[in-house]
């Protein structure tokens, strides 16, 4: 299955012969994403997976030992893969040590199941040598595999009269987009239980798949000991989706401290469970200021069609908001948008610090709410509404519009 980064991760001049750092979910397709590319070279043997203990022997042995591999390959610029190697004790200088030695022989991949950014810190000695990019779960237009609608900028978001995104959004095949759709809200968007289409297979990959991330990353990646504890938050935080995440509620839920609940957060978060997203409050008068709210990155952790919906959206639009910054369009953020009369919008793409597209998921209400206008007229930037059930795609006055969840997949990718 061809992912979106195959159009822009390779790209020499957009990495200028750095390392590129994939992180992303577990079991999200990274390692095959990389083997494929391998292939596509005929580079296999410059595949090294870091957890095997004949890779860390051979580099102890020799630590020059990648030279007779590039010295076989009969690529003009062959692609070297470390897959776990931040798992390695002293996995910076190693990387360092030789990337620096075969910077101008191969390019560099770099795949990790935990978030590698948070074992790299200022000053560390791979600061200048290497640009992060991630891989989240499939996108409408991965499941198509269709990616011929697939934005290249965001300008067709912020100037949606003017770039004619209607006659984009009505170009879009329904037969091929759709039912991409309709799998990925049912089986959710990791490969595996995607393309097995079974209910019960996607019941029992869920169960182990949690006891993986439970019992053995937050083990080896984090310092949390109380696992019962964050078994019990990880139960409770599906009620929560879309909400704003209010730490106080939970630790009385949990009966533990405030500081043990934001620890228990950031480690989901670390281990790619979870995400948050910040409110947007400038230029908003009484705006919600502090609590983010929270996202799953399987949605299908979600209690209700409703908040899975807007899950899978939040996804949809980070997706695009990661493939922009990491093309390099600017500094792009995903944001949501409340104030203390509670009028709320699900969701504000931002570009250096400025309101570019605003965005409400609805499973099926084709009215905008009250509060989404006065929002939207406050920000004054394009609100989308964003359909699941409905086949629909309507301009309304104001720059605002109503089209099917299906067909923006496509364009997000």
């Amino acid at each position: 299955m061809k992912r979106v980064q195959n159009n822009y991760i390779f790209d020499t001049k957009l990495n200028a012969q750095k390392m590129v750092f994939l992180s992303g979910p577990r079991q999200v397709g990274k390692t095959t994403f990389a083997e494929k590319e391998l292939k596509t070279r005929n580079d296999e043997a410059l595949y090294f997976n870091w957890d095997d203990p004949y890779v860390k022997k051979e580099y102890l042995a020799n630590p020059h030992f990648l030279e007779s591999y590039l010295v076989k390959s009969k690529s003009k610029l062959p692609l070297v893969v470390f897959d776990e190697i931040h798992k390695h004790k002293n996995w910076k200088n190693i990387l360092k040590g030789l990337y620096d030695t075969y910077k101008n022989k191969a390019q560099f991949l770099i795949t990790g199941s935990a978030r590698l950014e948070y074992f790299t810190r200022s000053g560390d000695s791979l600061v200048g040598r290497y640009f992060s990019y991630n891989m989240l779960p499939l996108g409408v237009a991965e499941a198509a595999q269709d990616f011929s609608h697939i934005l290249k900028s965001e300008s067709i978001l912020s100037r949606p009269q003017e770039n004619n995104i209607l006659k984009l959004l009505n170009s879009i095949e329904e037969k091929k987009f759709h039912p991409a759709f309709t799998k990925l809200l049912h089986y959710g968007g990791f490969p595996e239980p995607f393309l097995s289409l079974s209910d019960a297979f996607c019941f029992k990959w869920r169960k182990n798949y949690r006891e993986l991330l439970t019992k053995e990353d937050l083990r080896d990646l984090t310092r949390v000991h109380d696992l019962k504890g964050i078994e019990q938050l990880i139960l409770i935080l599906p009620e929560h989706i879309g909400s704003s995440l209010s730490i106080n509620a939970l630790k009385k839920d949990l009966q533990v401290n405030h500081k043990t609940v934001a620890v228990w957060i950031e480690a989901l978060k670390k281990i790619y469970l979870v995400f948050t997203i910040a409110p947007w409050a400038k230029s908003i008068n009484r705006a919600i200021k502090k609590e983010p709210k929270l996202y799953f990155y399987d949605w299908q952790f979600a209690t209700s069609e409703g908040s899975k919906f807007e899950n899978m959206l939040a996804i949809s639009l980070l997706r695009a908001v990661m493939r922009f910054n990491e093309m390099g369009l600017g500094e792009f953020e995903l944001r949501y948008v409340k104030n203390t009369a509670k009028e709320e919008i699900d969701f504000l793409i931002v570009k250096n610090n400025q309101p570019l597209a605003l965005f409400e998921a609805k499973l099926s209400e084709t009215d905008i709410p009250k509060g989404a206008h006065n929002l939207a007229k406050t920000i004054n930037v394009p609100y989308y509404q964003v359909v699941a059930q409905k086949d629909i795609l309507e301009a309304r006055p104001d720059n605002k519009y109503i089209v099917s969840a299906w067909r923006l997949g496509a364009i997000l990718g």
